[in-house]
């Protein structure tokens, strides 16, 4: 089978489909992702499939177009506009023909994306919707969708509902009230890195050494792939400076090939690594509340301090509080006081590793891909 994986030109959007696709190129399908070519390497070795203009571009088209920042502004206008309107519009047509030409048999898009979904309906095979973090709320996921049903009208496309509903968000940290959806099956979150096939730098990459100072525990500092705050970094490590403990801070993908003005025995600075293994020997993670971390550190058990950064942040980091494996801060220079308090209390790291059960009773990826390619049937789908 062809199967046909499209994301917004994002970590965050890209990473979360990862498993899915090893599992059908394990399997033996033919895979591809419909995405920029800028995020090549992140995918590889899976081959794009190249539509559409790169994140900046679009956030600069839709600021054009209507004077909005849409990394501060994810009200369901703004969202709609967005996704489903000026991403379409800058990659439908590159979309569609890459897409005829790829002829896939299966399409799997994540949340945020109309243009798998768009060529889907115009090739006339399924496609499954695979999220990316907590549920989007109804009036922010209609105006998306609505959006994009108008754009695709207007090249004579009737855009089609997916099949089935793919989530990697374990029900524990879902809104309270939350409903699946139809055809919900959900998938196992796994941290990038946790396979072998990651890049050769990457996968050569080993934890750093703290000489004299192993038995202290270690911390690990990050603001995800997006945020590029060295102020912010810095800040978090001298509140930190104070407690008997090594700390690792690692770097956005922006930021390749920087370092930052901090020194000492119990700290080290790192590039861009892939968070399974970043989380090697990890005590506690200092994150800005990232969809992709949260559940690469509750994956592994480990309690976190969350300093929420915009967009779904708070919400994620409101969610992992609620379970009690958080403490969430207001400010960097908060973190330190908060990660003593994490260390202290075993009731952090208890939450933490009963949200670490919940994810591993998740469906497998390759589960979940029989289900998709028809090996088993939906009904077989289990929940978390």
């Amino acid at each position: 089978m062809r199967i046909l994986f499209s994301a917004t030109p994002a970590y965050g959007h890209l990473l979360p489909l990862l498993p899915l696709e090893r599992a059908a190129r394990r399997a033996g399908h033919t895979t591809a992702f419909l995405t920029h070519p800028s995020l090549a390497s992140l995918v590889e070795p899976a081959p794009v499939v190249a539509a559409g203009a790169t994140l900046e571009a679009t956030l600069a088209e839709f600021q054009r177009r209507t004077g909005k920042d849409a990394t501060t502004d994810m009200s369901p206008a703004t969202a709609g506009e967005f996704f489903g309107g000026t991403r379409v519009d800058l990659g439908a047509d590159e979309a569609l023909a890459a897409a005829r030409a790829f002829a896939p048999d299966l399409v799997v898009a994540e949340t945020a994306d109309f243009l798998g979904p768009l060529v889907a309906s115009a090739l006339g095979v399924r496609w499954a919707s695979h999220g990316v973090g907590i549920a989007l709320e109804a009036p922010l996921a209609e105006a998306m969708r609505s959006t994009a049903v108008a754009r695709a009208a207007e090249r004579g496309i009737a855009l089609t509902l997916p099949f089935a509903s793919v989530d990697p968000w374990p029900a524990c940290l879902q809104r309270d009230g939350w409903e699946p959806p139809p055809g919900h099956v959900t998938i196992r979150p796994e941290a990038h890195g946790s396979e072998a096939d990651v890049p050769e730098a990457a996968s050569e990459w080993r934890a750093p050494s703290f000489p004299g100072r192993e038995h202290l525990p270690r911390v690990l500092v990050t603001l995800g792939t997006v945020i590029d705050d060295s102020d912010a970094l810095v800040k978090i490590v001298a509140s930190l400076t104070g407690l008997d403990v090594n700390v690792v801070v690692a770097l956005p993908p922006s930021a390749e090939g920087e370092t930052l003005p901090v020194e000492g025995d119990g700290v080290r600075v790192t590039g861009f690594v892939p968070m399974g293994l970043l989380l090697q020997g990890v005590d506690v993670v200092v994150s800005s509340g990232g969809a992709g971390t949260v559940l690469s550190a509750l994956g592994a058990g480990l309690p976190m301090v969350i300093w929420p950064l915009g967009l779904d942040k708070p919400l994620n980091a409101e969610r992992t509080a609620a379970l009690g494996a958080a403490e969430v801060i207001g400010a960097a220079d908060e973190a330190g006081a908060a990660v003593a308090r994490v260390l202290e209390r075993a009731s952090h790291r208890t939450a933490a590793q009963d949200a670490a059960m919940h994810i591993a009773a998740m469906n497998p990826a390759e589960e979940v891909l029989n289900l998709l390619t028809g090996v088993t049937g939906m009904a077989g789908r289990r929940g978390d």
